[in-house]
C-alpha cells in the first residue's frame, strides 16, 4: 500500500504569504534612472576606477582589453600571516562588510543555463581588478524550465572556486533554498547546507534566533563544516523606527543593529545565550564561534546628517562622522542625532559604548610577513582651508592606532587619578597638491592629582608606574620574523629634547609577557638627517608591535608635539639594493592622451616605466613588492617645474584639475617621479608643454 501523499503546506503558505504581501500592502517604488542614464553613469564613474555591471549580458561582453589603469589597485597582494595578532584577549569573529549597490535582481531568462562558462569570466574579472572573491545572491524562485536548478547553481559554484583559485573566496547567501524557493533560512539548515558545502563560506539572513544558532552549530558539526564558515548577518538598518512597509528585523528583535551591532552580534554569535543579561556579562570570545557579516555599514551617513556638526559649538566632525566612530570604537554618541525617528532615540542604547566593533572583531597583522610601509596617507581627506572632503581610494596606508585606551576609557580620562598620555593625530596641513599626510605623537598629563599623590597612572601600561618610566603607544600590530633578516627605517623629526623615540615589542603566540627594545630618536640639533634605522632581531621571538615611547616629560595639561612621523617601513636587508636599483629603471614617453568610452571622454596625463636592457637578468629583492601594473613603484608623482607637485597617481595615467594648471606659466616642464616601494625615486626628464594643452586637458576639452 502506498503512503499518502499531502500538498507542501510550507510552500503553499510562502506563496500566498508573497501575494499577500504584494497586493495588501504595495510600496510605491521612486522611478530610477532609464537604462541608458545608468549607462552613462557608470561609464563616467569609470573614469574615476569604479567598476560595476548592470546586467549579465555586460559580465558576458566584458574583455580585459576594456579596463582602464585607473580601475586596477597596483597594491599586489603580499602573503599575509594566517594567525591572529598578538592578544591579550584572547582569539575574536571574523567580520565581513556587506555594501548594497543598487538591491536590484534580474530575470533568469537573461541567465545563459551554461553557467560554468560565466564561472571562468568572473574569474578573470577576479584576475583584472585583483579583489578577494565573490558573494552568490539569488534571490528569486527558479525558473520552471530548470528542474535542476539547484544542482546547476551548486557545479557554478564548485566551477568558480576552482577558476579564481585557493586563496580567494566564493561565499553564498542564505536566500535560494535546493528546492529552488527563496526562502531565508536564518541559519544553516538542511535547505540550504549543499550551497554552504560547496562555498567558501555562508551569509545567513538577518533574523536568527538563540535557537538558529544551536541548530546551526550540530548540523555544522555533522557535516563538517567550520563554524567560522558561517556568517550570520546583522542588518544595520533594522534599528530605525521610520522604514517604509514591514519592520526590518535582526537579532535581537528589539534593538537589533545600528549602534547594536558589536554589541548584540559578535559575542552572541560565540557563545549561545538566552537572554540579553547574560550578554551583558561577555568578555571574550570562543575559538571555535561563528562569523558575522555586517550588512549595510554606510547606514551612519546615509541615515544622519552628514553636513550637521555633532558639537554645539558648531564645530568638529559631522553627526554622520561622530555615530560612525560611535559604531566601531564606542564613542560617546551626540545628544540630538537629527535622524528621522521622530524622537524616540533608538541609537541610545545601554551597551553600545562598552561593545564597538572592534572589541569583538578579528584582527589580523598589519602588512605582511616581510614588508610594512605607511605614510598615513588614508582613502579620504580633508582639503585645507576649504573643509572639502575629498577621495583618494587609491590611497589606503594602514591606518594608525592613535590613543592608548579604549574609546571610553580615553573619553573619560580627566575623570580619573593624573595620568600621561602619549596619543596621535594624523596632520594634513601641509598639502600642497594631492594630500601630503603626517603623524604627530603628543604627550600631556590628564586626570586630577590627589593629596600626597607620588606616582600616577601610566596610560598604554597597566597598573601604576613610577614618574620617569618610558610611556608607550602602539601604532600597529605585526606578525614578522626577527632573525635579523629585516629592519625598521623611520623618517622623523623629534620635536622636543626630550628622550623619545620608537620601540619594538617582541613576543610569541601563547602569550608570555612581551619584550620591549627601545630606538631613541637624536635630539634636534645633534644630527642633520631626520631618519632612523635598526634591525628587528629577537632570537625567540617574532615582532608583533611597532609604537612610540617617552621617557619623562612635564607636569603640564598643555599638550606638547614630540614626534612628527612622515613614513614608517619595515623591509628585508636585501632591499637596501632597492636603492641601488634606482639606476636600473626609467621613466620615459610623457604625453597626453585622451580615452573614449561611448560618449564619455576624459583627457590625462600618461608615461611608460621600462627596466633596462642590459640589467634585465637582475633580481628584485624577495619578500618586496612587486605591482602587476606599476612594478616596482609604489606610486607616482607629476611636478612642473620641478617642484610643484600637480598630480599623485596609483598608475601611469593621470586626470589633471584645472585650478592645478591654468595658473602655470606659457610653456612648463613636466616631470614624472617613480616613488618605489620601500623608499627610492625614478625621475624623468623633463618634458616641454605648452600650458594650453594641459588646460584643455584638464577640462576634457
Amino acid at each position: 500500500m502506498e503512503a499518502a501523499s499531502f500538498p507542501d503546506w510550507r510552500r503553499i503558505g510562502r506563496t500566498i504569504g508573497k501575494k499577500l504581501r504584494d497586493g495588501l500592502n504595495p510600496h510605491p517604488v521612486a522611478p530610477g534612472p532609464t537604462q541608458e542614464e545608468r549607462r552613462a553613469q557608470r561609464l563616467r564613474d569609470g573614469f574615476k576606477g569604479f567598476v560595476y555591471f548592470d546586467t549579465f549580458e555586460e559580465v558576458e561582453a566584458w574583455k580585459f582589453e576594456d579596463v582602464d589603469p585607473v580601475q586596477q589597485p597596483n597594491q599586489p597582494l603580499l602573503s599575509r600571516n594566517s594567525s591572529n595578532v598578538y592578544n591579550e584577549d584572547g582569539p575574536k569573529t571574523k567580520l565581513i562588510l556587506c555594501h548594497d549597490y543598487q538591491g536590484g535582481y534580474h530575470d533568469y531568462e537573461s541567465v545563459r543555463p551554461d553557467l560554468l562558462d560565466s564561472a571562468m569570466q568572473l574569474a578573470s574579472i577576479t584576475d583584472a581588478y585583483n579583489f578577494d572573491g565573490w558573494l552568490i545572491n539569488v534571490e528569486q524562485d527558479a525558473p520552471e524550465a530548470y528542474r535542476d536548478w539547484s544542482q546547476l547553481l551548486i557545479e557554478f559554484i564548485l566551477q568558480l572556486r576552482l577558476d579564481i583559485g585557493a586563496h580567494k573566496k566564493v561565499l553564498w547567501y542564505d536566500a535560494l533554498t535546493t528546492d529552488g524557493d527563496v526562502y531565508y533560512q536564518n541559519g544553516l539548515t538542511t535547505l540550504n547546507r549543499q550551497y554552504a558545502e560547496a562555498a567558501d563560506g555562508l551569509f545567513t539572513n538577518y533574523r536568527w534566533t538563540d535557537k538558529k544558532l544551536a541548530e546551526s552549530k550540530l548540523l555544522a558539526t555533522g557535516a563538517g563544516i567550520p563554524n567560522e564558515n558561517i556568517f550570520f548577518g546583522i542588518d544595520l538598518w533594522a534599528q530605525n523606527t521610520n522604514m517604509p512597509g514591514p519592520p526590518r528585523v535582526t537579532y535581537p528583535s528589539k534593538g537589533g543593529g545600528g549602534t547594536n551591532t558589536g554589541f548584540v552580534g559578535f559575542p552572541t554569535l560565540n557563545v549561545i545565550c538566552k537572554s540579553l543579561r547574560k550578554l551583558k556579562a561577555m568578555k571574550t570570545l570562543s575559538p571555535d564561534g561563528f562569523s558575522t557579516a555586517a550588512f549595510a555599514p554606510a547606514w551612519t551617513f546615509e541615515h544622519f546628517p552628514t553636513s550637521r556638526p555633532s558639537c554645539a559649538s558648531g564645530r568638529g566632525p559631522s553627526v554622520a562622522q561622530q555615530v560612525d566612530e560611535s559604531l566601531w570604537t564606542g564613542a560617546s554618541l551626540p545628544e540630538e542625532l537629527f535622524c528621522d525617528c521622530h524622537g524616540r532615540k533608538p541609537h541610545h542604547t545601554a551597551f553600545y559604548r562598552d561593545n564597538p566593533i572592534v572589541r569583538f572583531a578579528q584582527e589580523y597583522p598589519t602588512g605582511s610577513s616581510s614588508f610594512f610601509e605607511s605614510t598615513f596617507k588614508q582613502a579620504f581627506w580633508e582639503k585645507p582651508q576649504t573643509n572639502q572632503v575629498l577621495p583618494a581610494l587609491s590611497s589606503q596606508d594602514p591606518s594608525p592606532n592613535l590613543i592608548p585606551l579604549s574609546m571610553q576609557d580615553w573619553e573619560e580620562i580627566h575623570e580619573g587619578p593624573m595620568a600621561r598620555v602619549l596619543y596621535g593625530k594624523l596632520n594634513s596641513n601641509t598639502q600642497v597638491a594631492d594630500h601630503i599626510t603626517s603623524l604627530i605623537v603628543f604627550t600631556k598629563m590628564a586626570g586630577c592629582w590627589e593629596e600626597g599623590e607620588d606616582q600616577f597612572v601610566n596610560c598604554g601600561a597597566a597598573g601604576k608606574t613610577p614618574r620617569q618610566v618610558a610611556k608607550r603607544l602602539r601604532l600597529y600590530k605585526l606578525d614578522m620574523p626577527a632573525d635579523g633578516s629585516l629592519e625598521a627605517t623611520v623618517e622623523a623629526r623629534n620635536n622636543t629634547r626630550l628622550q623619545c623615540g620608537f620601540y619594538v615589542a617582541y613576543g610569541n603566540p601563547d602569550g608570555q609577557p612581551l619584550e620591549y627594545t627601545d630606538h631613541a630618536m637624536p635630539l634636534p640639533g645633534l644630527s642633520p638627517g631626520s631618519f632612523i634605522s635598526f634591525p628587528i632581531q629577537n632570537s625567540k621571538q617574532r615582532l608583533v608591535e611597532f609604537g612610540v615611547f617617552l621617557e619623562g616629560g612635564p607636569d603640564q595639561s598643555q599638550p606638547m608635539a614630540l614626534l612628527d612621523i612622515n613614513s614608517i617601513v619595515i623591509k628585508p636587508l636585501k632591499a637596501r639594493e632597492v636603492e641601488a636599483l634606482e639606476t636600473t629603471f626609467t621613466i620615459r614617453d610623457i604625453r597626453l592622451v585622451k580615452k573614449v568610452r561611448g560618449s564619455q571622454t576624459d583627457k590625462r596625463n600618461a608615461w611608460r616605466w621600462t627596466k633596462k636592457t642590459e640589467l634585465q637578468g637582475q633580481l628584485w629583492p624577495v619578500g618586496m613588492p612587486w605591482s602587476q601594473t606599476t612594478g616596482p613603484f609604489s606610486s607616482f608623482t607629476v611636478h612642473v617645474g620641478r617642484s610643484k607637485v600637480i598630480a599623485e597617481a596609483f598608475c601611469t595615467e593621470c586626470s589633471l584639475k584645472p585650478e592645478e594648471v591654468e595658473a602655470l606659466d606659457e610653456n612648463v616642464g613636466v616631470q614624472v617621479v617613480g616613488n618605489l616601494f620601500g623608499g627610492g625615486h625614478v625621475r624623468s626628464t623633463l618634458c616641454l608643454f605648452h600650458t594650453a594643452d594641459l588646460v584643455n586637458a584638464a577640462n576634457g576639452v
